[in-house]
């Protein structure tokens, strides 16, 4: 249950070290050097210019699959659960978010409506799919929309060879008070969410794929036999 938790956390409000540590400190300690090594001018134009490589990136990210692992850090850093899987992700507002481990979870998103689906419950519980994305970082992936319509944008440094960003969403209604982002070449290398609460769930991302052909029939979600379905309109 502390899967589907984590995850609804993610729609509601969305890796070489074998020691996970918060990624805030990381590029909070990236900023500090790169406004150390760069002039004022010349960190300017890098921020501009890494911006624009971000949202260029994500307004042109049609489709992309990769694995992850999912950690849950408490308000005091302290590491709570770890858990993963893969998730394939088609515009417009098309994914599924599918867990192997601990236990086995599915997310998906249709087009229209959301599905999250127990196992263990037997149980699926179905919502618009509007309702549960405005402000998430899901927002931002399955929306080709310029990010500034939805968050303010800060570039935080190189670090290691990924570019970090830090955005702030716009909406007051969110359950996220801060997203940070990490690009690696062409690919998404992770992601960490800081709720109102002091947590953070962090995403890993590997085997990075994008402009990959996803069949439109992978977005459908079958109802099994026997399972209980809530909040599907007939």
């Amino acid at each position: 249950m502390q899967n589907e938790q984590m995850l609804v956390k993610i729609v509601v409000s969305v890796f070489a070290s074998s020691v996970l540590k918060p990624i805030g400190a990381l590029v909070i300690l990236s900023a500090t050097l790169t406004g150390l090594m760069c002039s004022p001018a010349i960190a300017d134009e890098q921020t501009d210019a890494a911006i624009e490589k971000l949202e260029t990136f994500i307004q042109n990210l049609d489709s992309f699959e990769a694995s992850f692992e999912q950690t849950l850090y408490g308000a005091d850093s302290t590491e709570l659960q770890t858990s993963e899987g893969t998730i394939k992700l088609k515009r417009p507002a098309r994914f599924v978010w599918k867990y192997s481990s601990p236990e086995p979870q599915l997310i998906l998103g249709d087009g229209e409506r959301i599905w999250l689906y127990d196992e263990d419950l037997e149980q699926v519980t179905v919502n618009p799919i509007d309702e549960r994305i405005n402000g998430t970082p899901l927002q931002l992936l399955m929306q080709a929309v310029p990010l500034s319509e939805g968050f303010d944008i800060e570039s935080l440094g190189l670090s290691e060879g990924i570019d970090w960003f830090g955005l702030t969403p716009l909406s007051q209604s969110s359950d996220f008070e801060e997203v940070f982002i990490g690009l690696q070449g062409d690919a998404i290398a992770a992601m960490e969410l800081r709720d109102s609460f002091g947590q953070a769930t962090q995403i890993r991302l590997d085997n990075f794929k994008s402009d990959v052909q996803l069949d439109d029939a992978l977005f459908v979600f079958d109802v099994p036999e026997g399972v209980d379905v809530i909040g599907l309109d007939e």
